[in-house]
């Protein structure tokens, strides 16, 4: 079974996340749990380590999740390939959602049961009959009962995949939240935990619904139902960090912030001041931030900007850059001294016009328009 990775929301949904009968299990989302989820998932413990950073998917149309069953070779043979991704789904360690489940969970509950299998094997067995008796009408029926259960099955592991990756981004907030939240007041740990909580709470309500009635035919559709939940909260999530910054601004023993300096990389060509001009300036060919931020923050709508103070030699080179006003986020904060180690500058003019050093600040936004497909209802 293929597990969805977090991929931007445009992509994610007709990517290469759609199960494939036959591939291995790539590690998931891992303590197995026997217990039923809560009414209301509780909050789930800050993750030690960043979620890994999703790898970017090749260009693919979706895959096709119907069976068509037309001999009892390929009947077989379709439940053989079930049996034996049930085997690696069992046996393949995982990690847990935010309910603390992991994929092994709700396969139990819904793909491949064995309600399941005695329902096919009884139908095998009718099938088998048929076909000795040279009953083709018979068979025929048959043949179409069995892949309308595999297609089902299939549908079914699909939206518990595209249901498991859903909550990723969400994971993800959690770990750039930490930091932040060890500093925060109880009301604000119970206003981001409570929110983790109603978000898992409302994406299971809409996999009980999906496994009512899987869809093979609309992935997309199926997928954007679950990313569509975790819009409004992710936006949560950036807000939130965002007020947590700045009020935690004026605590004693802050976060530490990173900072960067040219050391014996040399310069790149002087650059001519722009006349009149008392303090430096970002050049025309400056880049832009699109093109530092980072891959997994993007992927998971990780949002934010960066305050950098620099120092500009009067040549235009840049000899230090240091953050002033933190994302909230490491990644992002590394970014954007990344871009500004990277860029070029235009030097202040003093008198007579000749170039000087100097300093200045800017800021660096890390930002995407509507990256999971609009706000949840």
């Amino acid at each position: 079974m293929w597990i969805l990775t977090p991929l931007r929301a445009h992509s994610r949904v007709l990517a290469t996340a759609a199960l494939m009968l036959g591939s291995a299990v790539p590690s998931l989302v891992a303590a197995q749990s026997s217990t039923p989820p809560p009414a209301s998932a509780p909050a789930p413990k800050q993750p030690a380590q960043p979620p890994a950073a999703p790898a970017a998917p090749a260009a693919a149309k979706p895959a096709d999740l119907n069976v068509k069953i037309t001999s009892l070779e390929e009947w077989d043979n379709a439940v053989d390939s079930f049996t034996n991704l049930n085997a690696l789904v069992y046996n393949t360690p995982s990690g847990q959602d935010l309910g603390g489940h992991d994929v092994q969970y709700y396969w139990q509950q819904y793909v491949f049961t064995a309600a399941t299998k005695e329902k096919l094997e009884t139908l095998r067995d009718k099938a088998q009959k048929q076909s000795v008796a040279k009953d083709t009408a018979g068979l025929q029926k048959s043949f179409e009962e069995a892949s309308a259960i595999v297609t089902n099955e299939r549908a079914k592991a699909f939206s518990i995949s595209t249901f498991i990756n859903a909550q990723g981004p969400v994971i993800y907030h959690q770990y750039q939240l930490a930091p932040w939240l060890l500093r925060a007041t109880d009301a604000d740990r119970a206003g981001i935990n409570d929110r983790v909580a109603a978000t898992y709470a409302r994406l299971s309500q809409e996999l009980e619904a999906v496994m009512k009635l899987p869809k093979p035919d609309t992935q997309a559709a199926t997928a954007q139902r679950f990313y569509k939940l975790i819009a409004a909260p992710v936006t949560f999530f950036n807000t939130e960090r965002a007020r947590l910054v700045t009020a935690q601004a004026e605590q004693p023993n802050p976060i530490p912030v990173a900072a960067r300096t040219r050391g014996d990389k040399p310069c790149p060509a002087p650059v001519p001041p722009m006349k009149g001009r008392d303090r430096p300036a970002l050049a025309p060919d400056f880049p832009s931030s699109e093109a530092f931020y980072p891959a997994d923050a993007k992927l998971n709508d990780v949002q934010g900007s960066v305050t950098l103070r620099v120092e500009i030699s009067e040549t235009g080179c840049v000899r230090k850059a240091e953050v002033k006003g933190t994302s909230g986020v490491a990644r992002l904060d590394e970014s954007a001294l990344d871009l500004a180690m990277a860029g070029s500058y235009v030097p202040a003019a003093g008198a007579g016009d000749k170039p000087k050093d100097g300093i200045m600040l800017f800021r660096v936004k890390f930002e995407q328009p509507d990256a999971f497909g609009g706000s949840a209802p």
